[in-house]
């Protein structure tokens, strides 16, 4: 609004506006702060000598209050500490090996183990196993329990101790050699093997087969026994124990045995009369009689007869072979082999080696018959069934005829057998053969011919055995064996010495 003055009126006044930029004004000095009062020194030096002294009166009663709790315990058994129950804080180290006699020695002393068996009693002491406590390794541990380190380390311990304890057991000390040969004695006492029941044969005796009854075995398992002895020691309790060794069953019961004592085959055999050959077929039934052979065992004529020697009884006894009889010690034999063969055929017994005659006997049906000879022919069986086996033979007159005995004795026979030849002529030889006859047996003179065997045709004999049922009928059959003979030509001998 316009202004009044005395003059009259005044109009306004612009401004007027300049390009100039205002003068830069010097910084204002900063106004100077007054010193500030000085505090008193000796006020700061009693505040830090005060504080020192309250630090130095905690940690001397700290160290005062750890002192008097863990001085006690110097020479003593730390609080916490049990040997068996029984606490030993507070207790010196001769207390507590007092301690541990009173728990253990009237124990050591007392303790033993027995095992009693049929009536008999065997001891074990504490004596003899060395038994006894080993106080150190008992009372050590306890002994150190919270002493470790420094005082602080050692307050710590017997604090921690209090709260959580340390418990002991009497440590034994023992030695179980002797407790394994005291066990080892009673085993070999007690134990024994099974004995089967026996049979024997008494040759001439009305009653030939005698029995001897089973028993059974035992065996004793110690390492249960040996378990509980050493339990026992832990625990110093004293113990018994029943023995109950594990009983051994016999393989061959005598009930059983004489079961199976039964005639399974026998064969009864027309043999040559002649004074040599009954001899000789004598002494190898004699050699045979009684024989047993347990299962799986062999049987060799060979080894149960022997060599065949003038020095051993035998005599020259004529013997077939290639079509003619020669002279032979131990001639004979054969006939005994061809019994006992027959024999093991009925008897369903394995043969494991036979050997067939070079031409056919007179004494066996073709094929049936067994060669032997102490040079390598030999007949073996094998006794295939579950219990002994027994040979009887013999030889036997009968008025002018001879004969020869065989029987198999063993486990029963459930089928029965019999024996078939069946034989088939297969070629001959016309041409005679010739023999110097250097012994003059039967020619002397070389212009002598004088036929000795005719000439015999070759032959194949094969041997059935044959299933019988109860009746005789057949019920089935298996060949057993299928041997051939060689034509044998006619013998004419020749003498050697020139007529004069």
């Amino acid at each position: 609004m316009p202004s009044l003055t005395r003059a009259g009126y005044v109009p306004p006044r612009k401004d007027k506006k300049t390009d100039k930029k205002p003068m830069p004004q010097p910084p204002k000095k900063p106004k100077k702060k007054g010193k500030p009062k000085k505090r008193g020194k000796n006020a700061g030096a009693a505040a830090a000598s005060l504080a020192v002294l309250a630090a130095c009166a905690l940690i001397g009663g700290a160290t005062l209050y750890m002192y008097l709790r863990t001085e006690p315990y110097l020479d003593a058994f730390c609080p916490g500490t049990t040997l068996s129950g029984y606490p030993l804080g507070g207790s010196s180290y001769a207390s507590g090996e007092a301690l541990l006699a009173q728990l253990t020695d009237e124990a050591i002393a007392n303790w033993s183990y027995t095992l009693t068996w049929q009536g008999e009693t065997f001891a074990l002491t504490a004596e003899d196993i060395a038994l006894h406590v080993d106080a150190s390794a008992t009372l050590e541990p306890l002994w150190q329990a919270g002493r470790e380190g420094g005082l602080i380390q050692r307050y710590w311990s017997q604090a921690q101790l209090l709260r959580q304890g340390v418990a002991a057991e009497p440590v034994l000390a023992y030695d179980m050699e002797p407790a394994d040969e005291f066990l080892a004695r009673i085993k070999e006492e007690i134990e024994c093997d099974p004995v089967d029941a026996r049979v024997t044969f008494a040759s001439g005796s009305s009653e030939p087969f005698r029995f001897t009854g089973e028993s059974a075995g035992r065996r004793l398992d110690t390492a249960p026994l040996r378990t509980a002895i050493e339990r026992s020691i832990l625990s110093l309790t004293s113990g018994e124990t029943q023995l109950e060794p594990e009983s051994i069953e016999p393989g061959v019961y005598e009930a059983e045995l004489r079961n199976a004592i039964t005639l399974r085959a026998r064969v009864v055999m027309s043999i040559a009369a002649d004074e040599a050959s009954f001899t000789n077929a004598s002494l190898a039934a004699q050699e045979m009689n009684g024989q047993r052979a347990e299962p799986g065992e062999a049987l060799s004529l060979n080894k149960l007869v022997g060599a065949r020697t003038v020095d051993a009884g035998f005599v020259t006894a004529k013997e077939p072979a290639y079509g003619a009889d020669v002279s032979g010690v131990g001639g004979g034999v054969c006939q005994i082999a061809t019994a006992l063969y027959q024999a093991a055929l009925l008897a369903d017994i394995e043969i494991d080696e036979r050997h067939a005659a070079v031409r056919p006997v007179s004494y066996s049906e073709p094929g049936q018959e067994a060669a032997v000879s102490d040079q390598g022919l030999d007949l073996v069986l094998v006794n295939s069934t579950r219990f002994p086996l027994f040979v009887t033979a013999r030889v036997y007159r009968d008025g002018e005829a001879a004969y020869a005995e065989v029987q198999l004795i063993g486990e029963p026979l459930e089928e029965r057998y019999a024996l078939e030849s069946v034989t088939e002529e297969t070629q001959s030889i016309d041409e005679p053969v010739y023999v110097r006859d250097s012994e003059g047996r039967y020619a002397t003179y070389t212009d002598e011919r004088v036929p000795v065997t005719d000439g015999e045709p070759g032959y194949s004999a094969s041997v059935y055995c044959v299933e019988l049922s109860v009746d005789g009928e057949e019920l089935s059959r298996h060949i057993v064996s299928t041997d051939h003979y060689d034509p044998v030509a006619p013998a004419i001998y020749v003498g050697v010495t020139e007529r004069e």
